[in-house]
């Protein structure tokens, strides 16, 4: 199956301090969180502000939707929440303008590419 990310700016979030992002997978529209934690620490966010998580995003989209094709694919195509910690031991992921070598290596960790993602059972999964 396709995984195709919506080029829609992400909506935020808040009461949860997180931006959500789509993606289509077969078809079928699944959310992408990733709080603001994970973009302060890892994509150059000077706060939970709407607008500097807008940008950190934007500045930064690649990387975070390579990320998620590879959690998506990982946990069967469920929607998924990009947490601090997926970037801090996955060695991916920091602020573009910060260091500029680090940026490189998260884009080759977490490329985006057109994948497949299989279909798993989730009874019960919410």
């Amino acid at each position: 199956m396709n995984i195709r990310f919506s080029p829609e700016a992400p909506a935020y979030l808040g009461d949860e301090h997180a931006l959500m992002f789509w993606v289509l997978v077969g078809g079928r529209r699944l959310d992408c969180t990733i709080p603001a934690d994970a973009l302060e620490d890892h994509f150059g966010a000077a706060s939970s502000r709407e607008d500097e998580l807008q940008r950190a995003f934007d500045a930064n989209r690649a990387v975070i939707e390579g990320a998620a094709e590879q959690l998506l694919t990982s946990v069967g195509c469920r929607p998924v929440v990009l947490r601090s910690g997926y970037f801090r031991f996955s060695g991916g992921g920091t602020a573009a303008d910060t260091d500029r070598k680090q940026a490189r290596s998260a884009k080759e960790r977490f490329p985006r590419t057109a994948g497949s993602c299989r279909e798993i059972d989730v009874q019960g999964a919410k």
